[in-house]
């Protein structure tokens, strides 16, 4: 009986060490961890309360006239926006750098929900009102019993 040989050609070396090398590279890839993959961190920067302040009153209760009040002691340009609960901008508008601000918002044709003040400064959030509007009817009735 004659012995078998095994010949290792040339090609067959190539492509083993390919095939090797090829799921060397994948496995690799895998452990390391991208940037994508991190969590993601909340860059929201929020200014101290004592150097900002904002005040929201309704000027009338028989009317959604509302006043916003705004000292802003270091005169930075800010953006107001007005939103809806779902996050929607209604309004948007930019405050210039006064030290006080005083605005006036007729919120009377909007529907009853809540509706957010926000004061940006760029990206940072720097105070946040909240109004809600509801609409209560009452029904009266009267009876009267005649004999």
């Amino acid at each position: 009986m004659k012995s078998l040989r095994f010949v290792l050609a040339p090609k067959s070396i190539l492509l083993t060490f390919a095939t090797i090398l090829f799921f060397q590279v994948c496995a690799t890839a895998q452990a390391t961890t991208f940037a994508y993959f991190a969590p993601k961190t909340n860059t929201e920067t929020t200014i101290p309360v004592n150097s900002f302040r904002v005040q929201i009153k309704q000027l009338n209760q028989e009317q959604l006239l509302f006043q916003l009040l705004i000292d802003n002691p270091t005169n930075e340009k800010l953006m107001l926006y007005i939103k809806d609960t779902f996050n929607n901008t209604l309004h948007r508008e930019a405050i210039t750098g006064t030290v006080k601000f005083e605005g006036r918002y007729n919120l009377q044709s909007l529907e009853d929900g809540e509706y957010i003040f926000e004061i940006r400064n760029g990206k940072s959030l720097l105070a946040e009102k909240a109004v809600s509007i509801k609409t209560q009817t009452q029904v009266n009735r009267r009876v009267l019993v005649t004999e």
